[in-house]
């Protein structure tokens, strides 16, 4: 399959080269690469596609391979990178304009449906890249039977509690499989001398994670839940494991397992925190070691387990649909070049490179190539009760840092986890009636 993208690319860029080579002899000896329309003299403007992306989204590794895709081709690639809590925003704005950059990223899952897919993306479902998918990043991100964005990434875990077994062991602390004996790890590490739970509410993407859990939980005793959700049925305050796991997230925060700084913690600062053991628990993904790893030198992966989040006894590990994705804006005019810097992601020496360089993917998307797992995702893999996909990549218009903004609102006591989860279903509503979706208007 990687010879015959090769083959497809190398047909491309000899047709670029006789268009050259014509446009020279048109325009005289010329070093620039001139229109062949007629010998105007007049020069050919060089494509660069917009890549629009979440800041965190893009790291040394993507700059490297566009790069590279731009000494083989020609075709420069131009990241527009804006904050996390605005990226969407943004890029929706965009495209509702006709204004919208070549290609832009998206989560996998649902969170396609935000940015209208049947207008605003290429059905990529006849490239020959896809065949080589795994089947759940096609199931994640296609819609009624069309793939719609190309997934590099992977799925993981969004509701692991990741945490040193040594530490544990130390104070005598058995890994919590439900509410009260999570309560009871946090009581002996606060003995210990060791902050709890490392929470920083400020970064809004982070405190909902709290919620997939539950969401794993209450879809297991109700295998219609998301489907009454997206139907408008019924709405995320109707559901008993979302009040449950709500009022036990503000008993947490109200017993100071959070410690004193949770409202002004930022992410970055969490690495050092957690190594030096002055916090005992996360909540994250199962690559958090890697990632931690990646910031400091010191840190050692493989001394990190985790379990799920057990608020509500859940027991269940909830996985996303397959992480970030990359989708081709049917409205550009370079559908072709953007189609282009695809199939050269999607060769296997430079998919190999990506997987190798960012660690923090920890299961591939593709047959044949090898990701980075760490024993903490392998562990919480190994769950006894199994795996569940959770509400942020299963339900429409889920918006995951507006549970967050409204989190903190009940910190500070001026929400109750019951009025928490009414806002977010009008939020989410409104955000489904602007849309259009069936059900919401």
């Amino acid at each position: 399959m990687e010879e015959e993208m090769k083959k497809r690319r190398v047909a491309i860029i000899a047709c670029m080269l006789c268009a050259t080579m014509a446009a020279g002899l048109m325009a005289g000896c010329g070093g620039k690469e001139k229109e062949a329309d007629g010998g105007s003299g007049d020069e050919k403007e060089k494509v660069t596609l917009t890549l629009a992306a979440s800041q965190n989204w893009i790291v040394d590794v993507d700059r490297e391979l566009a790069e590279k895709f731009e000494e083989e081709t020609g075709i420069a690639i131009d990241f527009q990178l804006s904050p996390d809590d605005q990226y969407q925003t943004i890029v929706k704005s965009k495209l509702n304009t006709g204004e919208g950059p070549d290609i832009f990223m998206s989560y996998s899952g649902t969170k396609l449906r935000d940015y209208n897919p049947e207008k605003n993306m290429v059905d990529l479902s006849d490239e020959e890249w896809a065949a080589n998918l795994e089947q759940w990043a096609i199931d994640g991100n296609s819609i009624n039977g069309k793939l719609y964005a190309q997934n590099t990434a992977g799925v993981d875990a969004t509701n692991a509690i990741l945490y040193k077994p040594a530490v544990f062991e130390k104070l005598g602390i058995k890994v919590p499989t439900n509410y009260a004996e999570f309560q009871e790890a946090c009581k002996k590490l606060e003995e210990g001398g060791i902050t709890p739970i490392y929470e920083f509410v400020k970064d809004l993407w982070h405190t909902h994670y709290w919620m997939e859990g539950a969401s794993a939980l209450a879809v297991q005793n109700d295998p219609d839940l998301y489907e009454k959700l997206n139907t408008n049925e019924i709405g995320f305050a109707d559901v008993p494991e979302f009040k449950e796991a709500m009022k036990q997230l503000q008993e947490i925060e109200a017993a100071g397992y959070f410690g004193e700084n949770h409202m002004s913690n930022i992410y970055d600062n969490s690495y050092a925190a957690m190594n030096n053991e002055e916090y005992g628990m996360i909540i994250n993904s199962g690559a958090y070691p890697n990632e931690m790893k990646n910031n400091l030198d010191e840190a050692e992966p493989d001394e990190w387990s985790a379990f799920p989040s057990p608020l509500v006894d859940n027991q269940y590990v909830t996985l996303t649909a397959g992480g970030t994705t990359k989708c081709i804006n049917a409205n550009s005019k370079h559908v072709e070049e953007a189609k282009e810097y695809f199939s050269f992601l999607a060769e296997e020496e430079n998919l190999q490179k990506l997987y190798d360089e960012k660690i923090q993917y920890v299961s591939s998307s593709v047959q044949g190539i090898e990701a980075s797992p760490t024993k903490a995702f392998e562990d919480l893999k190994a769950a006894e009760a199994g795996e569940a996909q959770g509400a942020e990549a299963s339900v429409l218009f889920y918006d995951g840092s507006k549970i967050s903004e409204l989190c903190q609102e009940m910190f500070v006591g001026n929400l109750t986890p019951e009025q928490v989860l009414e806002e977010f279903d009008t939020h989410r509503r409104a955000l489904a009636k602007d849309a259009g979706q069936e059900g919401f208007k």
